[in-house]
């Protein structure tokens, strides 16, 4: 298993629905050279998969106050509530 000290983490203000964001740490992974912010975890046996990513503006992520922190500059939104168009 890995390391809880070992993974990179950003820090940004977050939004769930209609509330105000809030300030929330998240993983930092990369796919490709986009940026993600993992807000959920899968666990299948020994091996943990991403499974709710927001991307990040890359021109908006800044290195943090050590090598594993980052700070972001935007405002993230949980995609497991974002309402519905009206059909």
């Amino acid at each position: 298993m890995q390391d809880l000290g070992s993974r990179i983490r950003v820090i940004h203000r977050h939004r769930i629905g209609r509330q105000l964001p809030f300030t929330r740490v998240s993983e930092l992974v990369y796919r490709g050279a986009d940026p993600l912010a993992v807000l959920s975890w899968l666990h299948e046996t020994s091996t943990r998969i991403p499974a709710v990513c927001v991307a990040l503006d890359p021109k908006l992520l800044h290195r943090g106050s050590s090598r594993k922190l980052f700070n972001y500059d935007g405002v993230t939104t949980d995609p497991r509530f974002e309402s519905f168009p009206a059909s």
